[in-house]
């Protein structure tokens, strides 16, 4: 099972890279995003298996592409400062759901949960296509990959989590060190701070996986491989805005 969360995130994250090469257009960037956040819209859900899995995929995917669409059509102060608009939005339509469902449905409280929690994920991975708005876009796209790249050969290994927390965030920090070296506008500090968050995630999230057991089918393989990749391209994202002034 793990080695099919890594070959799904490995697909996932070459069409990144690739979407991201022609630094002159930005709309495959953002067709790529809108692929992902669907997948994660449609799987999240039944991952965590919500009690009324469509309503939450629904107001992921459109909170998803709201912020996308942001980011390409309608950039303001930041390409990302829309998202906070689309998240309160987002965390009002997932609360109406809840109650909509009326007093006697179970798991309500859960469905608000697990409904806030994916629609952030969705609408913080339009941070990938509003790197195809800046120079150290590609930059962006290929220090990460390499960095999940690296810690995902780490987590698929049966080694304990204690092993894997220490190993993936030490081999992710190195790649994305190695990376920057690269002429993609990245320094080795940069490249290092987003390889060791991109580890610390990949470590975190399949502990989690393990110790939950939901992975088990292939919307727990896509749901989990797609929500590492949108949120690692976040991570990455806010990295940059806070070290390309230092």
């Amino acid at each position: 099972m793990r080695i099919k969360v890594l070959l799904c995130g490995f697909v996932a994250a070459a069409l990144l890279a690739g979407a991201a090469s022609p630094s002159t257009l930005s709309w495959p960037m953002g067709l790529v995003t809108a692929i992902l956040q669907l997948i994660f819209a449609f799987t999240w859900p039944r991952m965590v298996r919500s009690d009324a899995p469509w309503p939450i995929s629904i107001i992921i995917a459109i909170c998803s592409l709201a912020a996308t669409s942001a980011t390409l059509f309608m950039p303001g102060s930041s390409v990302m400062s829309h998202g906070v608009e689309v998240i309160a939005v987002g965390v009002l339509l997932v609360f109406i759901s809840q109650v909509l469902r009326g007093a006697e449905a179970e798991g309500r409280l859960a469905g608000v949960v697990s409904g806030v929690t994916g629609m952030v994920l969705g609408v913080l991975g339009s941070a990938w296509s509003a790197s195809a708005e800046v120079s150290y876009g590609f930059g962006i796209a290929v220090v990460t990959v390499s960095a999940l790249l690296g810690a995902g050969a780490i987590v698929v290994t049966r080694l304990p989590n204690r092993i894997t927390m220490i190993l993936a965030p030490l081999v992710a920090v190195a790649l994305g060190a190695a990376a920057s070296a690269l002429p993609v506008d990245i320094l080795w500090y940069q490249g290092a701070a987003m390889g060791l968050i991109a580890g610390l995630l990949v470590g975190s999230l399949r502990a989690l996986a393990l110790a939950s057991r939901s992975v088990r089918n292939l919307s727990g393989i896509l749901g989990l491989s797609s929500g590492i990749i949108l949120l690692s391209g976040a991570s990455s994202w806010y990295v940059m805005e806070v070290l390309a002034f230092i």
